[in-house]
């Protein structure tokens, strides 16, 4: 009886609330193009007092929703570039109305535009960060890779892995759907893609349930530009850079689009000469003897990028889409490594070893997707359907020479050695996603979804050494050909319940996998299966001029497929990588409360626990004097903090975007032989000041700080450096030039210190900095660039 009164109380309430407020929902479009308009900001008003009631902006469909008192009223809508619209006095009559509205494009000069919202380099909305790539500059000269690396609280570490709030453990996404790489594989994809062509970026901290739940640092999403015109349109860019070497990147993007079909091209090379200065000092302390190792290695890859793309979609009606993209890559490499390790002996210069590394290498990526849309006309149901495949080819041939020389007479005191490394790896992914929405009433929205992926990986390391013949003959202790082969299978579903002022999300997501890693060489296999719910939820209060919210939500890091492998891979005569067989995933639980005023100024606070953290270990065998590196799941670690970013504009052309954030860092490893409880705080800065001046001329200064830090038993330490950007339109906006100079007080790399029981080792690796560029964009034709959907495998290749 005292749940069935309960019951009643709550249908009671629900239909009380219900009672009270209505949804007005629709599409808005173009009138000359007939196309959707995204973030086009809506407003009601009261007809009787003209007060402002609420207000809300389109999605990337067009499509807006917006709750309100039961009231007669009336709707404004403005987009910049379009004249505003003002509807009739729109009577409730029920619980939800649909309204369409039609924008007409504006031919007065954009600065005499009044619009709701003024589009700033950084803004804020909903569980997203958005960074205007196009407006700030930051992309202008750089790949896509050097794009993400300046966002705000983001840098690159030694493996130019983007780590944002000190975790590397992200999520790429392209458009909104997840990418198809990460690792070396994932950097590669992101170096093929042009700055440019991004136009904004995406942060989303603490994603909800129904996205994947691997990536424990977040997710960035990547949106590329688009174009407000139907028909045939297209651009053709190059651009030509120089720091220590040359590098040159060339395009064209072809679209064309009616009102029933989108379709899209592109054909891309890139050329890109470069050089990586590393020093690793490595200093081993004994009882009787202190022993330095002073490794200074060259790194100069060299590397031709050929790409091109395809996609096409159809509207088959008014609530129905398909289409299918697809994209090749084919990408070679000619690299040389030359290096040199001083060895000292309490102080004594003793010996040295010369390396020469030579590596040709050439891989072939292939993704593509087909997918089907269904929206209702009252907007009600959505129903989202993708079927995704990848398939990764790469060849490797590395050949390395090590001469063991005496500091007297440069006598030898061991053999030269030669070692040959090939590495032939192939993987296969496939997934199919379904997602469907429905809205229940007024106030309640409920989401549902399942995926499924599976990932078939070949991996081969064959090794040779040279004997005293000269022929090159099979190391059989160090070779190993893997096979792996992995499936999940994932649900989720989330309820939301929302008033005019008042979001309530809440969520779950379960993903079981099942893989087996198998040693065709020692014919062993690794398997494992596990079950693993994710659950999140989130409270958002939007009023007036604030915006305030809670969230929380579970994430997972898997190992790389590579990290099981318990094989060594060769690196140099003193380095030697080891996967882990027994290496678990790390989860997370992550929080963070926002504060949003007026849409341009955000204060966060987060805090995230992780069990079983995946730690990089270093292990030195006194005896050989190899270094072995390997992953390993240390005990728990602390991330809390804080971060703030504002937008000021001082004059009409004067605009300046400050981001700072502090936090706290704690690791503690239980490991055997290798535990430390270490604790810091570290902070980041940046400044973005953008500069406006008459006939369509800009300046872009960038600046940042990262102060290092403490993670476990290593230091980072501090790195600083500015860059600046100059753009000219020109020809009706026709051309664009533009001219950058990025790092230019050459202060941009990554230096740690890592401390384990008796040895210390002092990390330095910088990228040539100090690059000039100077790119050519040229637009043509009148028709719109519409995107068509990337695949969607983004966790199964994040750990390639």
């Amino acid at each position: 009886m005292k749940n069935l009164i309960v019951t009643i109380v709550f249908t009671l309430c629900l239909s009380f609330i219900n009672a009270q407020e209505i949804t007005i929902n629709g599409k808005i479009t173009s009138k000359e193009t007939n196309e959707v308009l995204p973030y086009t900001a809506v407003a009601t008003f009261n007809a009787t007092t003209n007060k402002y009631i609420n207000y809300g902006y389109t999605d990337e469909n067009g499509f807006y929703s917006i709750s309100l008192t039961k009231t007669d009223f009336y709707l404004k809508a403005e987009l910049l570039g379009y004249e505003s619209f003002k509807s009739e006095v729109i009577q409730y009559s029920k619980n939800t109305i649909t309204r369409n509205i039609v924008l007409k494009e504006d031919a007065s000069e954009l600065d005499e535009i009044v619009i709701l919202s003024k589009k700033r380099l950084i803004r804020m909305t909903g569980d997203k960060m958005i960074v205007d790539i196009d407006k700030s500059g930051l992309g202008n000269g750089n790949d896509g890779l050097e794009t993400l690396s300046k966002l705000p609280g983001m840098q690159l570490d030694k493996d130019e892995n983007i780590v944002f709030r000190g975790n590397a453990n992200l999520q790429i996404m392209i458009d909104g759907k997840p990418a198809l790489l990460k690792g070396d594989e994932l950097k590669q994809f992101l170096k093929t893609l042009d700055g440019s062509n991004i136009k904004t970026v995406e942060i989303i901290a603490n994603p909800s349930a129904k996205y994947d739940a691997s990536g424990t640092g977040g997710i960035l999403n990547i949106r590329l530009k688009k174009s407000p015109n139907t028909g045939l349109t297209g651009n053709i860019y190059s651009s030509v850079g120089y720091a220590e070497f040359i590098k040159n990147r060339n395009g064209i993007n072809l679209y064309n689009n009616t009102q029933k079909w989108n379709m899209n091209a592109g054909l891309y090379y890139g050329y890109n000469e470069s050089v990586n200065h590393r020093k690793i000092i490595q200093t081993i302390k004994e009882p009787n003897q202190t022993t330095v190792l002073e490794q200074l290695n060259d790194w100069f890859p060299k590397g031709d990028s050929y790409t091109a793309k395809f996609g096409v979609s159809n509207k088959i009606s008014e609530n129905v889409n398909i289409g299918t993209s697809w994209n090749y890559n084919i990408y070679k490499s000619d690299e040389l490594t030359e290096g040199r390790t001083n060895q000292f002996y309490n102080d004594i210069y003793k010996r040295y070893t010369l390396l020469n590394t030579t590596q040709l290498g050439k891989n072939k990526t292939i993704t593509g997707n087909v997918y089907y849309s269904f929206v209702s006309d009252s907007l009600d149901t959505k129903l989202d359907i993708q079927l995704n495949y990848a398939n990764y080819n790469n060849t490797e041939d590395r050949l390395t020479t090590n001469t063991y020389l005496n500091t007297d007479e440069n006598s030898s005191f061991k053999e030269q050695e030669a070692i040959k490394n090939s590495n032939p790896t192939t993987y296969n992914i496939f997934s199919t996603k379904i997602d469907f929405e429905k809205k229940l009433s007024t106030y309640i929205n409920l989401e549902t979804g399942l995926k499924y992926s599976y990932v078939d990986n070949n991996y081969n390391i064959i090794l040779k050494n040279r004997d005293l013949n000269g022929d090159f003959i099979i190391d059989t202790n160090r070779s190993n050909h893997l096979l792996y082969k992995e499936s999940i299978t994932a649900g989720y579903a989330i309820a939301n319940f929302s008033t005019q002022k008042w979001n309530f999300q809440t969520g779950l997501r379960a993903e079981y996998i099942n893989y087996e890693a198998t040693s065709a060489t020692t014919n062993t296999s690794n398997a494992d299966n596990y079950l693993s719910f994710f659950p999140s939820f989130s409270v958002n209060g939007n009023f007036d001029a604030n915006q305030y919210k809670f969230s929380y939500s579970k994430r997972i890091q898997r190992p790389r497929y590579l990290y099981l492998n318990p094989f060594f891979e060769y690196i140099d005569t003193y380095n030697v990588s080891v996967g882990n067989p027994n290496l678990k995933p790390e989860f997370t639980n992550a929080f963070e409360v926002t504060w949003v005023r007026k849409y341009k100024t955000a204060l966060s606070l987060f805090a995230n626990f992780t069990n079983s953290g995946i730690f990089y270990i270093i292990d030195y065998d006194e005896n050989t004097q190899i270094t072995t590196t390997y992953y390993d799941n240390i005990g728990k670690s602390t991330n809390i903090g804080t971060s703030f970013n504002t937008s000021i504009e001082f004059t009409k052309w004067w605009e300046i975007v400050l981001y700072a954030d502090l936090s706290y860092n704690q690791a503690k490893s239980e490991i055997e032989n290798y535990q430390f409880n270490d604790s810091s705080l570290s902070w980041n800065g940046s400044i973005n000041q953008l500069f406006t001046f008459k006939d369509h001329l800009s300046l872009n200064w960038n600046s940042f700080y990262s102060s290092g830090g403490t993670y476990g038993n290593s230091i980072s330490k501090p790195s600083y450096d500015m860059s600046f950007g100059l753009k000219k339109e020109l020809f009706n906006k026709k051309l664009r030039v533009n001219l950058k100079a990025d790092n230019v007080l050459k202060k941009s790399m990554y230096r740690s210190v890592t401390t384990q029981d008796n040895i210390s080792t002092n990390w330095t690796n910088q990228w040539e900095t100090r690059k000039f560029t100077l790119s050519l964009t040229y637009n043509f034709g009148s028709g719109k660039e519409k995107s068509v959907r990337n695949t969607d495998l983004q966790d199964e290749k994040s750990r390639l």
